[in-house]
């Protein structure tokens, strides 16, 4: 029997920003990565683009009834982490961290920032085990044809 996957995990987002190169805004953000998942060498590369921000301590949870959501994040050819957060006196407070794509669009449709990364190994075994223990894939289903020639409202 497996053991039951954690449903949480503490990382650290790093965000790096930098001086826009658009005259309608003086920085740009973007989501390095998280910790863990970041190597000191990417971090020290990514010194010389800009600013660093950490966000320790942030909590990384999945529900069982998202399943089909990260089933399709990791399936996808470059599974995702995602941050959203709220832009205030030029600095980001977070919202969110999530690797559920249809949460982070939700969140970005209702005008909050929403900013990728690729998600770590370690993360994604961490999903993968999750997943694993809680989903099962439903199987496609065949869809029946519709007769039109056998309908009253048919072209003829």
């Amino acid at each position: 029997m497996l053991d039951i996957p954690s449903d949480h995990f503490s990382v650290t987002a790093v965000l790096l920003k930098k001086v826009s190169q658009h005259r309608w805004a003086r920085h740009s953000w973007s989501l390095l990565g998280v910790i863990p998942g970041l190597s000191e060498t990417q971090l020290s590369n990514a010194q010389t683009e800009g600013e660093l921000h950490y966000y320790p301590d942030l909590h990384l949870r999945l529900f069982r009834h998202y399943c089909d959501s990260y089933y399709q994040n990791l399936m996808s050819e470059q599974a995702k982490i995602y941050f959203i957060g709220r832009l205030e006196n030029d600095l980001f407070t977070p919202v969110l961290l999530t690797v559920d794509f249809d949460e982070a669009a939700s969140y970005m449709e209702a005008g909050d920032h929403v900013m990728e990364a690729a998600l770590p190994d370690e993360l994604c075994v961490w999903l993968e085990r999750f997943l694993i223990y809680h989903y099962a894939p439903e199987a496609p289903k065949k869809r029946r044809r519709e007769r039109w020639k056998d309908n009253d409202g048919g072209a003829r």
